[in-house]
This record gives structure tokens, C-alpha cells and sequence, in this order.
């Protein structure tokens, strides 16, 4: 039920964006916040984000599956779920931190990123996922670990409990390193933006009064601003990414050192696991809520935004 409600929290999204697309060029379609930001490059990093919650949430929605038949049947649905659901924790993980180390590039070093190290670092994440994901196919055909890595486990299907060391490296990996990076990141980010670090370049000043950030075109330290109150939204995706995935990670590592699971818990992890689309989507319209003053501004600044100012 909660992946279906972040099933349609992206659907909205998704909807939205294809509006955007058909109708490109007519009144007020340019303003449009899906339009602003999705050009930008934080922009490309959420989207990917929000696509990995995508796999997370079809990965919790093949549960109906199982509900209608009172129970799991080992197979290819079975192991698709499992892969799906380790593409979906690995891309979270990989595009929560990117999103966290562009932000902090363009708030603490005020670079302007080349476009194609971001298309690098996207295409990177998301082999990186899939080559987790589908590791097991990478093993010699007469292996006996294809058959049995992936299958029921609890009351869903994942990597057995049995592989010790591959449901370490497959499932609370990713996420302890997503919290770990994302922690380090926006720690840095955070005593920037409350004045205990300068950066090189000279003073910080941060002012997060909102008829101060439309003006980023036009004066260098008042975009800096916009950039510290766009960064403090930015602080929620890790902060939800910790909260609701944290519970999935604790009961993978009570089944790696050997302790039993009950089904209470196993359902509460996967259950926060799910939210995460949802909860995703609410902080993608918060950010649109913070940055609206641009989507005021006259014809002629919006020509100008779509020079990339980072």
C-alpha cells in the first residue's frame, strides 16, 4: 500500500513533466518549476534520484503479488524483485551523495561544473547500480549461486539469508555509504552556509529573505545566497534517506550476524523502504516552494536562466 502511494506520488510527477514537454511554448509552460529546475544540473541529479525510488517502488509493488497468493514462489518474478530492489538502493544511495557534492561544489568552491562530468557522473551511478544489481548474472553458468542467491527472504524476496557476505555488500553497503558521505557532505555544507567556514574566495552572507533569490542573475553574492537557501532544502534528502532506510539496513544486519527477524520488524523496514518515493516527491515541491520567486520574474530573466549558473 505505501509503494503504491509513492507509485503515484512519481506518476504525478512524471505527468507533470510530459505536460510540460507536450505543451513547450505556450504561456506560462516556461515557468512552470518542473521546467526550471529539470534544466538545471541539481535538476538532473533529483530526476535520477526520483527514478531510483521508482525501482524501489515497483520492487514494493510486486508485494500484491505474493498478498494474492498467500505467499512466495521462487522463480523470475521473484529474483526480478530482488534485482529491482538492489538497482533501487544503489542508485538512492549513489544520487542522494551527487546531489550532495554538487550542491556543496556550487555553495562552498562557487564552481560552475563542466555539463559533461555531470552526464559522466550520472551514467557512472547508474552502471554502478545495475552491475550491483545484476551481479549475479556475471557468475559462470555451472555456478550454483545464480539458482539460490536471490529467493524469498521474509516476507519479500532479496538476496538469501544464507550469502553472509553478499547480503552485506548488496544491501546495507550502499545505504551505510550514502548515509556516511551524505553525513560528511552536508556537514561541510552546514557550517558554510551558518557562517563557521569561508570560503577561499572570501566572506559568506547568508540571507534567506525570498525577494532575494529571484536576483541571482544579476549580482554574484546574492546568488550565492539563493544557492544557501536552495542547499538548505537539499539537507532533507539525505535526512529522509537516513530515516527511512536506516530500519531496512538494522534488520540486514541483525540476519548477517545470525540473528532471527521477526515479521513485525521486517515489515516496519520495508514499509519505511517504500515511503521513500513519496516522501522524495514532497521534498522535490518543497524545493519548487523555495525557488517559486523565479518562476515570477519577467521574459527577460528567464531567457537569461537558461545559461546554467552552476
Amino acid at each position: 500500500v505505501f509503494s503504491l502511494l509513492s507509485a503515484l506520488a512519481l506518476l504525478f510527477v512524471v505527468c507533470r513533466c510530459t505536460r510540460v514537454v507536450l505543451r513547450r511554448g505556450s504561456p506560462g509552460i516556461y515557468g512552470a518549476p518542473e521546467n526550471l529546475l529539470f534544466r538545471t544540473h541539481i535538476g538532473h541529479y533529483v530526476g535520477s534520484l526520483l527514478i531510483g525510488n521508482v525501482f524501489l517502488t515497483i520492487a514494493g509493488l510486486i508485494e500484491f503479488k505474493w498478498g494474492l497468493q498467500s505467499g512466495i514462489t521462487q522463480g523470475a518474478l521473484c529474483s526480478a524483485q530482488a534485482v529491482i530492489m538492489e538497482i533501487g538502493l544503489w542508485s538512492t544511495g549513489f544520487f542522494t551523495v551527487a546531489t550532495g557534492i554538487h550542491t556543496c561544489i556550487s555553495l562552498v568552491f562557487r564552481t560552475r561544473q563542466v555539463p559533461w562530468i555531470n552526464l559522466a557522473c550520472i551514467v557512472l551511478g547508474w552502471v554502478i547500480s545495475f552491475v550491483a544489481g545484476t551481479s549475479v548474472s556475471l557468475k559462470p553458468p555451472n555456478d550454483s549461486l545464480i539458482d539460490n542467491l536471490y529467493g524469498p527472504d521474509g516476507i519479500s524476496c532479496g538476496v538469501a539469508r544464507n550469502y553472509g557476505v553478499e547480503l552485506f555488500v548488496l544491501q546495507p553497503l550502499p545505504i551505510f555509504m550514502g548515509i556516511a558521505c551524505s553525513g560528511a557532505i552536508y556537514s561541510l555544507v552546514f557550517l558554510v552556509l551558518f557562517g563557521k567556514l569561508n570560503p577561499k574566495n572570501g566572506d559568506l552572507e547568508m540571507n534567506s529573505q525570498s525577494q532575494h533569490r529571484w536576483s541571482l542573475l544579476y549580482d554574484s553574492r546574492e546568488y550565492v545566497r539563493f544557492i544557501a537557501v536552495l542547499a538548505q532544502t537539499m539537507f532533507w534528502y539525505p535526512s529522509a534517506f537516513f530515516v527511512l532506510l536506516f530500519p531496512f539496513c538494522v534488520t540486514c544486519l541483525l540476519i548477517f550476524s545470525g540473528h532471527s527477524l521477526s515479521d513485525a520488524a521486517d515489515v516496519f523496514a520495508r514499509v519505511c523502504c517504500s515511503m521513500l518515493g513519496l516522501a522524495n516527491v514532497g521534498l522535490l515541491y518543497n524545493t519548487f516552494r523555495v525557488i517559486r520567486p523565479l518562476f515570477k520574474t519577467s521574459p527577460a530573466v528567464r531567457v537569461m536562466a537558461d545559461t546554467e549558473k552552476t
